[in-house]
């Protein structure tokens, strides 16, 4: 990675979200590099109808984001260092928002943590959103791994 690079971490807001985001924090230190956390937000649906009466989407969505927006600036504050926030909107797959957010801004690696806890069935069927930005990034990707999944348990 060179000087001045932008660092992408992807955020859930889970353990392993901020462990991707700490991994980054590191690197961006020793290489100059702004970091930069963004979230995937969902956006709510609403399905109007003559039976179902529907409250407008516009102020939900507004508060969503505002959350949303609390919770970044709640979690760049922790890492002790510049960290830029963004929220971006998707319907779908967030690793697609993901990668289109990093091709957008031109950045130059990708730091998310891998979730330990899905099952295979799961893991066979969808995959994980970290192994979909791993193949369809438009630059380097660094996984990083739940703390304690290869831990010894004897203490």
């Amino acid at each position: 990675m060179n000087k001045h690079s932008d660092i992408l971490v992807p955020t859930d807001f889970s353990p392993q979200s901020d462990v991707a985001l700490q991994r980054a924090v590191a690197m961006a230190r020793s290489y100059q590099a702004e970091v930069h956390l963004v979230h995937v937000l969902e956006p709510v649906v609403f399905f109007e109808t003559d039976l179902i009466p529907a409250n407008p989407a516009e102020p939900i969505v507004d508060a969503m984001r505002d959350g949303v927006k609390k919770r970044l600036d709640e979690q760049a504050a922790s890492a002790d260092f510049p960290v830029v926030t963004h929220v971006t909107e998707a319907v779908g797959d967030p690793s697609r928002a993901i990668c289109d957010y990093a091709e957008k801004m031109d950045a130059d690696l990708i730091v998310i943590g891998r979730h330990g806890r899905q099952g295979m069935l799961e893991h066979v069927l969808l995959g994980s959103v970290a192994e979909r930005v791993v193949r369809h990034a438009p630059c380097s990707v660094l996984v990083t791994m739940p703390h304690g999944l290869f831990e010894s348990s004897a203490d």
